[in-house]
């Protein structure tokens, strides 16, 4: 089995999805890459059926709130969605990240029709943060209580 070199991954990337990507980052050998919300679920689907790329395993998916990220002084949106993706055939990993635009009402597309694995995870992020799946099959709580008031990994 080839591994691609996080370099080699960045620059097919880039290639591939050109002015879509935000940001391309290569750091302590992992590729990131920053997905605009409104471009998401294509990027996601061309990652995992897209010629040249292989990504068919979404090994997980993680909320993040940024407000008191670097001592509070971060500048942009607060919440963002994390995707860790895997390619076996490829034998590399690929982080995605998107950010929620609205803070008061933080909301990405759902990614269960790409991966229905991200069914739970994503109601963990809810559930978690408060991050709202647009088109989640069955969005409610998963670790707190039913009538818990609030998201207990929010920094506020």
């Amino acid at each position: 089995m080839a591994t691609i070199r996080p370099d080699a991954l960045a620059a097919s990337l880039e290639a591939a999805f050109g002015d879509v990507l935000a940001e391309v980052r290569v750091a302590l050998g992992e590729v990131t890459i920053v997905v605009p919300v409104d471009r998401l679920l294509p990027t996601l689907t061309r990652l995992r059926d897209g010629p040249g790329f292989s990504f068919a395993t979404l090994i997980d998916l993680c909320g993040i709130d940024y407000s008191t990220y670097g001592d509070g002084s971060r500048d942009g949106p607060r919440f963002a969605v994390v995707y860790h993706l895997l390619s076996l055939a490829d034998n590399c990993r690929l982080r995605v990240r998107t950010f929620a635009q609205d803070e008061a009402f933080p909301a990405v597309p759902s990614a269960v029709d790409v991966w229905p694995v991200a069914n739970w995870f994503e109601r963990e992020a809810f559930d978690l943060y408060g991050i709202v799946f647009e088109g989640h099959p069955d969005l409610r709580r998963l670790l707190t209580d039913y009538g818990f008031i609030g998201h207990p990994f929010r920094k506020d």
